[in-house]
């Protein structure tokens, strides 16, 4: 075989982190979901709340810093961020939530707190180069998928995991066929502070009004 130097050019990274549960202290009998939501644009429910993290400062200044750490030495950026939202998801029985993307956010992150079984409801994300590649290629069998040739990738709920993804990805969740809700807390990041350059310099502090998350 010839000798190949592979780059994954322009990753659209996905990170997985396992948290401590000691940062779980989510309790779902208490979150108050707004059912007006459902049916929609999605066949999920959503807190009332979109600022959840709120109530929950040690595990969102622990998100934070973990996410900080990922922008710092890997992305080498140096701009600091917080979330713009968080909040709560719930798929019931038979639910599930339908592809789409977050705007007005930079990375988008779910930390799944509950219990959960093989038949929760994997997130499914599209490789973005679906939506410019226009030659419907085939890979040799269903075993030889990886993440250079997949249109489309799974990830298992499972307790206490984290997730941090570029925003632009489209996403989904798949059919929750268990015999529970499956829920998830969902957030955005945006970032804090000045960027840009020249006439398109943005800085946040001219519009900061608290100390907030």
């Amino acid at each position: 075989m010839t000798s190949m130097n592979l780059m994954p050019l322009f990753a659209s990274n996905l990170i997985l982190i396992n948290l401590d549960k000691k940062f779980n202290n989510i309790n779902k009998d208490k979150i108050i979901f707004n059912l007006s939501t459902h049916g929609k644009n999605q066949n999920t429910d959503i807190s009332n709340s979109m600022y959840v993290l709120e109530d929950y400062l040690e595990l969102g200044h622990h998100i934070l810093d973990i996410f900080h750490e990922y922008t710092f030495n890997t992305l080498k950026l140096k701009n600091k961020f917080t979330f713009s939202t968080s909040w709560f998801t719930r798929c019931k029985p038979n639910d599930f939530c339908r592809f789409h993307n977050h705007c007005n956010s930079f990375y988008s992150g779910l930390f799944y707190f509950d219990d959960y079984d093989d038949n929760s409801g994997d997130i499914c994300f599209l490789n973005p180069n679906n939506q410019i590649e226009k030659f419907l290629i085939t890979i040799k069998d269903k075993q030889d998928a990886n993440i250079h040739n997949s249109k489309e990738w799974f990830v298992k709920p499972k307790k206490n995991l984290l997730l941090f993804f570029p925003s632009y990805l489209w996403h989904a969740v798949m059919n929750n066929t268990s015999d529970n809700p499956r829920h998830s807390l969902a957030f955005n990041f945006i970032p804090i502070g000045e960027y840009g350059v020249g006439d398109s310099t943005y800085n946040t502090n001219w519009f900061q009004t608290g100390d907030d998350l």
